[in-house]
């Protein structure tokens, strides 16, 4: 009778050990389909949606597709907007999404890709444009208009902020009255509070005259606020930097800070840290000497990499250089020249490294370019729908996640 008991109790268990080995097996399958497909299965058994739906397995499918970030294929996310005047001089922004998958042939060095583009339904006034400012974990922060959104371009869910809490509605009037302006948003996540943060830097003045000119403008210390998804609105934090900060490039986030392009007289890099809400100043390499100007940070090979270049008036040619930082304490900040370009004519602003010697720039006419370092060849990229004039074209490696906003 014992030995049958246990002979039974044995039995269940190697069930119940097979069961749970299939459904991690099934898992395993799933999180490595494509954010597509999943939409897909979701509609096929309830059990599977409420497991496509959980963190964790959210979380497995994101890890899965950063790793193969990594692989021959790279996804890149394109925002670009084109300007339409109509004949009675009424005119309207056309916003363009895409995605971008290329590769290039390891031996003959040929590069492949295919478009994808994207609809999602921004709610846009007819002289709104959509502008990335923010990147993490395949969700996209950006602004249209006055509006703040968080958007998921892979299953085409947006969220709208909530106003902010220290830009005030509209510009006032009268002298000695606050005006506040929009300068640098960042977004990202927070490891230890588990949850995602949007910071925004605000720019504070007043006027000593009615005429409200430039010449009669007093700068007042900046302001900055934090918005975090699980509160779902916006605190004032600290933030000390110079009143002459002008932040005019797209943040990047990496390993849990944000980083802009700013400059006071002097470019440097301001960051911050979305653990302890606390910004630092990153000093760039020094390179005025040389008559190179640094203009652009971003993402190459999951290090920060910032961009300079000098233009040569008599050979009508530009030279660039990209520099990576490797390491950064908090304090002090470790540079180390990458890659020289050029001397190159109708070379445009680097959009992103998308390989280890492939750097996807805007070139001079506004087309999309993809430069070999290894060869120096240069080829350009066809990115229906051809567009006259292109404004805000912006670039950045995507990786297609199921990441809920709600």
């Amino acid at each position: 009778m014992c030995e049958e008991f246990m002979w039974n109790k044995t039995a269940k268990m190697s069930q119940v050990h097979e069961s749970e080995t299939l459904e991690d097996k099934v898992v395993e399958i799933l999180s490595r389909l494509s954010p597509k497909s999943l939409m897909r299965f979701k509609c096929i058994r309830k059990s599977w949606c409420t497991l496509i739906n959980s963190p964790s397995f959210v979380a497995q499918q994101l890890s899965n597709s950063v790793d193969n970030k990594f692989s021959s294929s790279t996804c890149i996310l394109l925002n670009r907007s084109q300007t339409h005047v109509f004949p009675d001089n009424s005119w309207k922004q056309e916003v363009f999404w895409s995605m971008i998958n290329l590769s290039i042939d390891s031996d003959e060095h040929n590069l492949h890709y295919d478009v994808e583009d994207l609809n999602i339904p921004f709610p846009l006034e007819d002289h709104d444009y959509v502008l990335i400012l923010g990147y993490c974990n395949g969700i996209v922060c950006v602004t249209a208009g006055k509006i703040i959104l968080l958007c998921n371009p892979t299953t085409r869910e947006f969220m709208r902020l909530p106003s902010s809490c220290l830009l005030l509605p509209s510009r006032p009037k009268g002298k000695f009255e606050l005006e506040t302006v929009f300068r640098a948003l960042g977004f990202g996540y927070d490891c230890k509070a588990k949850e995602y943060k949007v910071v925004q830097i605000i720019e504070n003045s007043e006027y000593s005259d009615d005429e409200r000119t430039y010449y009669h403008r007093i700068p007042l210390p900046h302001t900055a606020e934090v918005y975090t998804t699980v509160a779902n609105s916006w605190r004032e934090i600290k933030i000390d930097i110079s009143t002459k900060t002008y932040s005019c490039s797209c943040q990047v986030y990496l390993k849990g800070l944000c980083y802009w392009y700013a400059t006071d007289g002097e470019e440097y890099i301001l960051s911050f840290d979305l653990g302890d809400e606390i910004f630092h100043r990153i000093q760039l390499p020094s390179r005025r000497e040389s008559g190179f100007k640094f203009y652009y940070i971003f993402l190459c090979n999951e290090s920060l990499a910032s961009f300079c270049s000098r233009y040569d008036q008599s050979e009508k040619s530009e030279s660039c250089e990209i520099w990576v930082m490797h390491d950064y304490d908090g304090v002090k900040s470790s540079w180390t020249k990458l890659l020289i370009i050029g001397p190159l004519q109708a070379i445009g602003k680097p959009l992103t490294f998308w390989k280890s010697d492939e750097l996807l720039m805007l070139a001079s006419d506004g087309r999309a370019t993809s430069y070999n370092s290894s060869t120096g060849n240069l080829k350009y990229l066809h990115i229906p729908p051809v567009l006259n004039r292109v404004v805000d074209f912006q670039a950045l490696i995507y990786v297609k996640s199921i990441v809920s906003l709600k």
